[in-house]
């Protein structure tokens, strides 16, 4: 198969770290690095480029978890500082934009767990799931410290700590949770039978949760692609599928990825990844980052039956942007390009 790179009208600013959907015929994109600032894009009429839509209500935040309905798009959690507060923290707060009123609304309700960075989506049209997502407890905390440091010496001391700890240390969410949109409560539908991720690409085909990749600890990417089968009686059903590193050996994983599928094709670009993390982690060094350079891929893979192919490239390698399935393909915006800067770029990635 053959992809195709189609580009689409800049953002107005650069982005990365944000959320996006479709809603009919638009494309809508926002928060992260660009603030309360939420954009969308008429795909019957293109050349108009994007147009502002009403500003999130809430503060600003990176990595919330987000979900598209039929009926508007829902944002939870992210890292982000309410004006009262006195550093950084993962965020409890929930807020939904409608489709039909093109309004932001808080919801009535608090996430019972940290959220940042984690993979959700929707198994009806008022029940959405989420897995893993960041310890809200173990990143307020280390942020609590960070503050008050007086040098840049104490400063990477913390983080030298909190980066060499073991995996369990950071008590990801180990659950699944469901969410109801009708009565706005949660509930913990299962354990997840696998280590917790943060910055795992999502990929909803055939009534399963395709979860693939994504960090295990801070730095250290998981290999693995996962399924997660919910059933009717609300039992969930796991197991592993192939893995990129079967077919390439040098594979370290990636975090950011962009994922969606094209012609029901699993499909995967992009990402970031540290080289040689793998290789020190399993030779028992915990800080697996640590001196390694933060590689941006342009790799396009995609999932044909039993294993992961290679199928194209982006025209650069980038990460941490928004992917939303679309009829043609996936529509990529946004990111973080290989100097770390976010940029305005969107394209389509298509056959």
């Amino acid at each position: 198969m053959t992809i195709c790179l189609t580009a689409l009208p800049p953002l107005p600013i650069s982005m990365k770290n944000g959320i996006g959907g479709l809603l009919g015929r638009r494309l809508y994109t926002g928060l992260g690095s660009a603030g309360k600032r939420f954009y969308y894009l008429d795909m019957d009429d293109v050349e108009l480029g994007w147009q502002l839509a009403q500003p999130f209500p809430g503060c600003d935040r990176n990595d919330a978890a987000s979900v598209t309905t039929d009926t508007g798009i829902y944002v939870f959690s992210g890292a982000g500082k309410m004006d009262t507060d006195p550093h950084v923290r993962v965020l409890t707060d929930s807020y939904f934009f409608s489709k039909e009123t093109q309004t932001w609304s808080k919801l009535d309700t608090t996430i019972p767990v940290g959220l940042l960075g984690a993979s959700a989506t929707s198994i009806s049209d008022h029940q959405l799931i989420f897995i893993g997502g960041y310890c809200k407890e173990t990143f307020d905390s280390l942020f609590a410290r960070l503050s008050k440091v007086s040098s840049a010496t104490d400063e990477r001391s913390i983080l030298d700590s909190f980066m060499s700890q073991p995996i369990e240390a950071y008590g990801w969410n180990p659950h699944i949770w469901m969410f109801d949109t009708r009565t706005l409560r949660w509930s913990k539908l299962a354990d997840n039978p696998y280590l917790p991720n943060c910055g795992a690409g999502l990929i909803e085909k055939d009534q399963q949760i395709l979860l693939i990749e994504g960090e295990i600890k801070p730095g250290l990417r998981s290999l693995e692609t996962k399924r997660f089968q919910i059933k009717t009686d609300g039992s969930i059903e796991c197991d592993l599928l192939p893995t990129i590193v079967q077919n390439e050996p040098k594979h370290e994983g990636i975090a950011g990825g962009f994922v969606g599928l094209i012609d029901n094709i699993p499909t995967v670009a992009g990402g970031a990844f540290f080289v040689g993390s793998q290789k020190r982690f399993q030779q028992g060094h915990l800080f697996s980052h640590q001196g390694l350079v933060k590689h941006y891929s342009n790799t396009i893979w995609q999932l044909n039956g039993s294993q992961w192919n290679k199928v194209g490239n982006l025209s650069d390698g980038q990460a941490y942007g928004v992917s939303v399935s679309i009829d043609n393909g996936i529509a990529i915006l946004g990111g973080e390009n290989q100097q770390g800067e976010s940029i305005t770029d969107c394209f389509i990635m298509s056959n």
